[in-house]
């Protein structure tokens, strides 16, 4: 009983501090519903029920010589509706803590489409000058405030880059700076290899990928940042010849971004260069340079280049933007492997894409929470043969157009 008598205040200040934690706590729903409609002129190389478009579909001759891939489509989708939940108000080792659950109905691959998909689940600790997350969250390369403001969903996908992926991110701030470092690894947006896109091959390599952003603003006008990072994959555990490989192979990319805030608009501009970006939803990827005499494969990356612009201005409750982009396939470091016609191993989007265009007006209304927009993308790529450099010679220009009609109620 004595026990009971000195236990029971102890509890009771226990449970009341928790209480009082918990008060502090704040959980935050929110989210959006959105609805898209839209017509393409021609069938495209999209994912997600059309939602996720890429780019024009290529010439498909039948007996007859006609083109089978000219023809239009017609779309109605849902897919893209998030929510959101925010817990913030907590304290952790000194920090402010931050926890986030976010998901979507795009789902991870196309016959998923139309199911919850997690998209971000994040910690973020804040300290004074010092922030650390770890979880799924953006892509380092993926610019928060620069990314391209497009309707279609996908932040203008293959020439903006679009990417979330686990990491542990350390960010240290400056007065008006940031510096940050992450490892990161692969869920939703895998490489390509040998078994198609798998992050088993990210796995098996046993080293992390590496990343690290610098971001400043210059003044009230101008902001810009540096992004490098390296991966590495091993495609193959065991080679052309059934032995045992550690064969791997090592990319690296980088961007630039550039953002002009007037007092009537806002102009991104992001140029963007790498190897084997086919994770970050662009063109490009790697393929086997040698075969050696033990039956181990050698790798060399494809390299792609990007650039895009996105410029927008709100004029009472109607918002005018422009989007363009354009991505170009640099060929391989090294000459790609051939036995015969064709090629060894070639895992990349894309590999008769010489280059791409897009250029994208829009419109939206607003009415509170409530937007109306439409928008009319044009997307032109340039296919042709797949030279042995990684290169695409004699290519011929296929074009698109695609007319979007959105509605979206955020809460």
């Amino acid at each position: 009983m004595k026990t009971l008598k000195f236990l029971l205040p102890a509890l009771l200040i226990c449970f009341g501090s928790l209480a009082k934690a918990q008060e502090k706590v704040n959980v935050k729903i929110k989210g959006f519903v959105a609805a898209e409609t839209y017509f393409d002129t021609r069938k495209t190389v999209n994912a997600r029920e059309g939602a996720i478009l890429l780019y024009p579909a290529p010439e498909s001759l039948d007996l007859e010589g006609n083109d089978l891939n000219d023809r239009s489509e017609f779309f109605m989708t849902t897919i893209q509706s998030r929510l959101n939940a925010t817990v913030s108000g907590f304290e952790a080792f000194g920090a402010k803590g931050t926890a986030v659950l976010e998901g979507d109905f795009v789902g991870t691959t196309n016959d998923k489409s139309g199911l919850l998909r997690l998209r971000h689940a994040f910690i973020k600790l804040d300290w004074e000058k010092d922030q650390l997350l770890a979880g799924k969250y953006w892509h380092p390369m993926f610019i928060e405030s620069a990314f391209p403001r497009v309707l279609h969903w996908g932040a203008g996908v293959p020439f903006g880059l679009l990417n979330r992926a686990p990491q542990l991110r350390y960010t240290r701030k400056f007065s008006n700076s940031k510096l940050s470092f992450a490892l990161l690894s692969e869920l939703d947006f895998k490489s390509t290899g040998p078994e198609g896109a798998n992050v088993k091959y990210t796995q098996q390599s046993s080293i992390p990928e590496i990343s690290s952003r610098f971001e400043t603003k210059l003044s009230n006008t101008f902001s810009t940042g540096l992004t490098l990072g390296y991966r590495t994959l091993m495609p193959l555990t065991v080679n052309s010849a059934g032995i045992k490989t550690d064969e791997k192979l090592g990319s690296y990319y980088m961007n630039y971004w550039l953002g002009i805030t007037g007092k009537k608009f806002k102009w991104n501009i992001q140029s963007i260069y790498g190897q084997n970006m086919y994770n970050f939803t662009m063109i490009g990827g790697y393929g086997v340079k040698n075969v050696k005499s033990n039956g181990d494969y050698e790798y060399t990356n494809i390299k792609t280049w990007n650039l895009t612009s996105d410029i927008f201005t709100t004029t009472g409750n109607v918002r005018y933007g422009f989007n363009a982009g354009y991505s170009a396939n640099l060929g391989a470091d090294d000459d790609l492997a051939k036995n015969g016609d064709s090629f060894v191993g070639l895992y990349s989007r894309g590999s008769n894409i010489d280059y791409l265009y897009q250029l994208a007006p829009r419109i939206e209304f607003l009415a509170g929470k409530m937007i109306i927009g439409g928008e009319i993308i044009h997307t032109g790529a340039a296919y042709g043969t797949t030279q042995v450099d990684g290169k695409v010679g004699n290519s011929d220009l296929v074009n698109s157009t695609r007319f979007l009609l959105h509605f979206k109620y955020a809460f």
